[in-house]
C-alpha cells in the first residue's frame, strides 16, 4: 500500500503561495469549527476539533489549488494537462510528488483489478461526449480498433525513476491521463493528513462527496454519513438517505449513475464506461458506497466496481478479503431497489 503521508511535505512548503475563495463559521460545540468552500469544481466542508481554535481556512485551501495545479484536467497549465497535449515524450516529474502519487495507486489499481480501473480511458469518455455533454455518432470500428489501442495503461504510458530524477513517458499522441476518480480522494487525504499534522485528534473531511473521518463529533460519537437514494436527476438531499453508515477512522466514497448519464437514441447511457468494451457498462449497479482506509482507494474503487457490476465486485471483495474494504450496493431488481453489503 503506498501511503499519502509520504508526500506531504512538498505541501507545507508552499502552503501560502495561492489562495482560493473560502468560508469559515463560528465555533460550533466543544472547539468544533467548520471550514466550507470551493474548489476543483465542487464544494467542500470540513469539520474539525482544534482547542487552538486555528483556523485552516487558508492552508486547505492552498492544498486544493496545488493538487490542480498538477491534477486538474480542466486547467490547461495543469501537469497533467500538459502531458495529455503532448505527443510521444517524457516529462519530467520532479517536484510533481502528488502526480507521482496518483499513477502510481492508479497502476496498483488497475493491476489489482484486472483493468477495470483505468485512468488512461480519457479518449474514450471523450468519445462518448461525456467531456462535452455532446451526443456522438457511435462507430464500434473505430472503438474497437483504434480507441482501445488508446487507452491500455501499460502500453501507453510508464513512470520511469532512478536515483537523480524521474520522468513519465507516454507512447503515443492519442492518449491522456484523467485522474478524477483518485484525485478527489486523494486531496481528502491530504487535508486530513495536514489536520493529523496540526495534532487535529477529531474531524470529518469532506469533499465532492468523499470523506475521511478521524476520531469523534461533538458529541463524541462515530462519525454518521447518510448514503443517498439513488434516484435518476434527484438533488442533493431531496430524499431521504438509503443508509447511514458509521466511520471509525474510516474513509468512505460514492459512485453512481443516477445523476451522470445521458440519452443517446432514446436510450439511457451511463457515465461509468468498460474499458475492455468501450461501451458503457451494462449491469444493474445503480450506486456503490466502498468504505476503506484512505479516500483515494475507496475513490478509485467505487469507480471500478461501477463498472465491474454487482458478481464481480462481490468475487473482487471475496479474494480481497484481508484488505478490509467494505461496500454497500443499491441495484435495480425488477424495477425495485435492493442493497447488498458485507458490513
Amino acid at each position: 500500500m503506498i501511503l499519502v503521508g509520504k508526500y506531504l511535505s512538498t505541501i507545507f512548503l508552499v502552503l501560502t503561495i495561492v489562495l482560493i475563495s473560502c468560508e469559515t463559521t463560528d465555533v460550533k460545540i466543544n472547539n468544533f469549527l467548520k471550514v466550507k468552500g470551493y474548489a476543483q469544481g465542487t464544494t467542500y466542508n470540513i469539520t474539525y476539533n482544534d482547542y487552538l481554535q486555528r483556523d485552516f481556512s487558508f492552508s486547505i485551501d492552498s492544498i486544493l489549488k496545488i493538487v490542480d495545479k498538477q491534477l486538474s484536467t480542466y486547467d490547461t497549465t495543469s501537469f497533467i494537462s500538459l502531458l495529455n497535449s503532448s505527443l510521444d515524450t517524457c516529462l519530467s516529474t520532479d517536484g510533481k510528488s502528488m502526480f507521482t502519487y496518483c499513477f502510481k495507486i492508479s497502476e496498483q489499481i488497475n493491476n489489482n483489478t484486472n483493468g477495470f480501473f483505468n485512468p488512461a480511458i480519457y479518449p474514450l469518455v471523450d468519445y462518448w461526449g461525456f467531456y462535452s455533454d455532446s451526443n456522438p455518432i457511435i462507430d464500434t470500428l473505430f472503438i474497437i480498433d483504434s480507441l482501445l489501442s488508446y487507452i491500455d495503461l501499460p502500453s501507453n504510458f510508464y513512470l520511469y525513476e532512478d536515483s537523480v530524477s524521474s520522468y513519465v513517458c507516454k507512447k503515443s499522441k492519442n492518449s491522456k491521463l484523467d485522474f478524477n476518480a483518485v484525485a478527489q480522494g486523494y486531496s481528502v487525504d491530504l487535508v486530513g493528513d495536514f489536520l493529523k499534522s496540526m495534532g487535529v485528534e477529531n474531524f470529518l473531511v469532506e469533499i465532492g462527496g468523499e470523506l475521511s473521518s478521524y476520531g469523534k463529533n461533538h458529541e463524541n460519537k462515530l462519525w454518521r454519513v447518510g448514503i443517498e437514494k439513488p434516484i435518476d436527476s434527484s438533488y442533493v438531499g431531496e430524499f431521504e438517505f438509503q443508509k447511514i453508515i458509521e466511520l471509525d477512522n474510516q474513509s468512505l466514497a460514492t459512485s453512481g449513475n443516477y445523476r451522470k448519464f445521458k440519452i443517446i437514441n432514446g436510450k439511457k447511457i451511463s457515465h461509468s464506461i468498460d474499458p475492455k468494451t468501450g461501451f458503457p457498462a451494462n449491469n444493474n449497479l445503480l450506486s456503490i458506497t466502498v468504505v476503506c482506509q484512505n479516500a483515494a482507494m475507496a475513490d478509485a474503487l467505487a469507480t471500478s466496481f461501477m463498472v465491474m457490476g454487482k458478481e464481480k465486485t462481490i468475487s473482487f471483495l471475496e479474494i480481497n478479503s484481508a484488505d478490509s474494504i467494505f461496500c454497500f450496493m443499491v441495484y435495480d431488481s425488477a424495477n425495485s431497489l435492493k442493497e447488498w453489503s458485507n458490513f
